[in-house]
């Protein structure tokens, strides 16, 4: 973090702190920033998190999932840790992007085609299963459970039954 940064934050009014407290808090229960997070996450999946007591980012794996935090178990000291989405690096090499913005790369849409099973995680950050019944451009029709719904083909994923 900038030390500049800090420094102003230390000589801040205390108000002026709380405020801004609560702005970062309210940016970080952002449903859009946490599906960010959890479109890279699934169960077993190895991440890196924040760790507070060390004051750095450690390896561990995702044990659970839910809405607004999740469940890491440090690979080092096999201890538990509930945490929030913000906490979690998915992938390494995406912060190191995020700290050098470049040219935006286009996202990889797997090859989808009628009638196949695909999952995606709905503005509830349940996962859902369905078949695509409709192609677009921008947003392909799936039906889980009798309901259709209207996704971006950005965020599904292919499902294979073996």
């Amino acid at each position: 973090m900038d030390t500049r940064l800090l420094d102003a934050l230390r000589n801040a009014p205390s108000l002026d702190l709380y405020e801004l407290s609560l702005a970062i808090n309210q940016m970080l229960a952002d449903p859009r920033r946490i599906l960010e997070v959890r479109r890279h996450l699934h169960l077993g999946t190895q991440v890196m998190y924040f760790d507070h007591r060390r004051g750095t980012l450690a390896p561990g794996r995702v044990l659970q999932l839910q809405p607004t935090q999740l469940t890491v178990q440090d690979d080092m000291t096999r201890t538990h840790w509930k945490l929030p989405y913000a906490a979690i690096v998915a992938n390494p090499a995406q912060r190191a992007e995020q700290a050098s913005p470049g040219r935006p790369r286009p996202v990889d849409v797997p090859a989808f085609k009628l009638g196949d099973t695909a999952a995606f995680t709905d503005k509830h950050l349940r996962e859902r299963i369905g078949t695509i019944t409709r192609m677009n451009t921008k947003t392909y029709s799936i039906l889980c459970d009798g309901e259709q719904w209207r996704v971006p083909p950005g965020l599904l994923r292919k499902i294979i039954d073996l």
